[in-house]
């Protein structure tokens, strides 16, 4: 009988993977970004289930053994695919490109096939009892070898399951630093889409990755369990409650943008943006980019179009009729700042007057001028005058 403690964050841990399954699963019909994370808690379930089949379905326990090796190769693949998909510029799905981040997988699939295909009381003996010498003393020939090529073949695939996930890991926060350098050139307000939770998570993630990589060597190779099973137990409903409760609610980042632009123009905007000369084309003159700077001002200026909290880049396009190319380049090389510090300088010289004032709080202030949040109100604040909102109360008070 297994510790009952475990059993009983094993099975919270399968009941939290079932609930995200089956929402995620729903969601991802409307948004397939969804999807891979959907895989991923499969994983994680199948990865954690192990005492709960010791305890219910013991005859079962050699088959799920098979399959755990399967999905850990799945990790990270869906870990990518996931961010992948919360970051693309355009509406994402699974296309027959993504079929390269399988290999590993499948190599994981032949090992479970090597995996069955052995005798039951080998299989018990290698993957639970770890007696194989015992039960192969008095097997010859191939019946002997075999079992131990298996092993083997296992062994590699866990050390690619290592490099690999350090793979992903790398490619993640790359590919989360080079999106929220995005955001900032098409959008004013980024708190629900800067994704610094996943960040942290992904740390997190890789930090378990670690220490399940030196509980599997400890425990096969030197017959001493690193860390208890109640702690790993435990890490596991830490890690799939903590990835729900954000990942529900996570919305892909763009997914604003997709409703600003027809098919034809999103995909034409993608492409530019993921040109490496963005701007090399760009029949843009000095003249021309003066003009669009002035219309720009004037839409702050005269308009205050930074009072919008949502307004993103093509918002702006369309209220001057000019191109987000056009302005995105006027923004960079004549104004020379992003979009995202341009909106936010006049939303602070909007708040300056207010807060010296002290006739309003802080928050009532921020919201008024177009922020969305107290946090990135006192953070683009304290970068534009180098004070916080009360400090500079204090020293601008008007009496």
């Amino acid at each position: 009988m297994e510790d009952i403690a475990v059993l009983a964050l094993v099975m919270a841990t399968l009941g939290q993977v079932a609930l995200c399954v089956t929402i995620l699963l729903t969601r991802s019909i409307r948004t397939p970004a969804y999807l891979p994370l959907a895989v991923f808690f499969i994983a994680g379930g199948i990865i954690t289930a192990g005492p709960a089949f010791a305890t219910f379905l013991p005859a079962l326990r050699t088959h799920l053994i098979s399959i755990t090796l399967p999905a850990y190769l799945l990790l990270g693949p869906m870990l990518w695919l996931y961010v992948e998909g919360l970051t693309s510029e355009t509406p994402w799905r699974l296309a027959w490109r993504h079929s390269g981040h399988m290999v590993l997988f499948g190599l994981g699939l032949v090992a479970t096939g090597l995996i069955i295909s052995l005798p039951m009381e080998v299989r018990e003996a290698m993957f639970i009892y770890g007696t194989e010498e015992e039960v192969l003393a008095g097997a010859t020939g191939s019946k002997k070898i075999f079992p131990f090529i298996v092993a083997g073949y296992v062994f590699l695939l866990i050390l690619g399951w290592i490099a690999q996930s350090g793979y992903y890991v790398i490619r993640v926060f790359r590919r989360l630093s080079l999106y929220r350098q995005r955001l900032k050139t098409l959008f004013a307000s980024n708190e629900q889409r800067e994704l610094h939770w996943l960040g942290w998570l992904v740390l997190v993630i890789s930090g378990v990755w670690v220490l399940s990589f030196a509980m599997i060597i400890s425990d096969n190779f030197f017959g001493y369990p690193l860390l208890s099973h109640r702690f790993g137990a435990a890490m596991a409903l830490i890690l799939i409650w903590s990835l729900g409760l954000w990942g529900l609610r996570q919305k892909p980042g763009f997914e604003g943008r997709y409703l600003d632009l027809e098919p034809e123009a999103l995909a034409a905007e993608t492409a530019d943006a993921a040109s490496e000369q963005k701007y090399q084309r760009s029949a843009l003159g000095d003249e021309q980019a003066g003009r669009i700077a002035g219309k720009i001002n004037a839409a702050m200026d005269r308009d205050q179009l930074y009072l919008d909290s949502a307004l993103s880049l093509h918002k702006l396009a369309k209220h001057i009729a000019v191109s987000p190319n056009y302005i995105s380049q006027t923004l960079n090389e004549t104004i020379g700042t992003s979009f995202f510090d341009y909106v936010n300088k006049w939303r602070i010289s909007a708040a300056k007057p207010q807060i010296a004032s002290d006739n309003e709080t802080v928050l009532t202030i921020a919201m008024g001028v177009g922020f969305n949040a107290r946090s990135s109100f006192y953070k683009a604040f304290k970068r534009e005058t180098g004070l916080t909102p009360s400090e500079f109360r204090k020293t601008h008070s008007v009496e």
